[in-house]
């Protein structure tokens, strides 16, 4: 067995860390196909680890081959493949192996979209298994553990919200942040903390903001050059943190948090601006004195667009008016 990083053809973006093997395999037509997805979800279904896990080494092997993928896929391997880890999730110590085997299985069929795939993998029993070996699992296990997950919370806002709960997540996330397995695993894992914090109830955005995570997107704004997606997602995070008195106190101690939230309201998209004009107004209102000043702007659209307008003025004509230079953030502490 050797561990391999795949790229699949067409679909660049996502990289894949998978167990392989090294002996040849065979090109599978679509009888073939379903014949071994049957007798994989016998195996699981009657709870046999042991033939579990060598079906998983020869699909590891079929799936070296794309043409094999498309067969497996088209046959419903996606689903068999939840079934199974939801089967032997929340097991003892001795599941663990299979677990591993169908997850780097699995992440070969991203991205998903098929809910009953969802039904499974976003089980409670399966979100704790994920969490356990995002959490004590080897660098492939953690890294097809966080890939799961952000499909997880991506697809849908109640299964984020479900996962956000599970005990031990958090932390899990904001260490795999701070001390990436791989190049493209923090990327993941921030994404993946964005759709969490925009879905959670309100005690657990609380403990997102206890880790720090209040500053950690402030640093990932500044430092951001990503596509679209990963800025909208990083602003919607901070405007939900922004929600809660314990979100506005760190961003208030923040001395970036003004300037980036100004810079970044402009030339990324209008969802975006959205997230920032609602996070800078939930500041102002909420600082000291400010409520009451805060609810008129609440209510006067002509207030609002006039705010707006000014901002973008003062952005661009900062260093004419000696304000801080807000492209660089030349001058201002960071937290990292």
């Amino acid at each position: 067995m050797h561990t391999a990083i795949v790229n699949f053809p067409g679909d660049s973006r996502r990289t894949y860390a998978v167990e392989s093997t090294s002996h040849r395999h065979n090109h599978l037509n679509s009888a073939d196909a379903a014949s071994f997805l049957f007798q994989f979800g016998s195996a699981s279904r009657s709870g046999d680890c042991a033939r579990c896990l060598e079906s998983t080494s020869r699909l590891s092997a079929m799936l070296m081959d794309n043409r094999n993928r498309s067969r497996l896929a088209g046959a419903g391997a996606a689903c068999v493949l939840a079934t199974a880890f939801r089967s032997f999730a929340g097991g003892d110590g001795t599941t663990e192996p299979v677990l591993k085997a169908i997850l780097a299985a699995l992440v070969h069929f991203f991205p998903i979209d098929d809910e009953e795939v969802f039904l499974d993998i976003g089980s409670p029993e399966s979100l704790d298994s994920i969490v356990s070996i995002l959490k004590y699992g080897d660098s492939l296990g953690k890294l097809n553990a966080l890939l799961l997950l952000k499909e997880i919370v991506c697809f849908d806002r109640e299964l984020a919200r479900a996962a956000a709960r599970i005990d031990g997540l958090i932390e899990a996330l904001i260490s795999v942040i701070r001390a990436p397995i791989s190049p493209t695993d923090s990327k993941t894992s921030l994404l993946a903390t964005f759709h969490l914090v925009v879905s959670a109830d309100e005690w657990v955005v609380t403990s997102f903001v206890k880790m720090g995570v209040v500053d950690l997107i402030i640093e990932f704004i500044v430092d951001s050059k990503s596509e679209r997606k990963m800025s909208e997602a990083a602003l919607a995070a901070f405007d939900r943190l922004c929600g809660c008195a314990e979100g506005r106190e760190k961003a208030y101690e923040n001395a970036l948090t003004v300037p980036v939230l100004v810079v970044r309201m402009f030339g990324i998209s209008d969802l975006a601006t959205e997230f920032a004009v609602s996070s800078l107004w939930k500041l102002c209102k909420n600082w000291k004195g400010g409520e009451e000043n805060g609810e008129m702007v609440e209510c006067s659209k002509v207030a609002r667009k006039r705010a707006t307008k000014l901002l973008k003025f003062l952005k661009n004509y900062g260093t004419e008016l000696e304000c801080i230079d807000t492209m660089d953030f030349r001058g201002l502490r960071r937290h990292f």
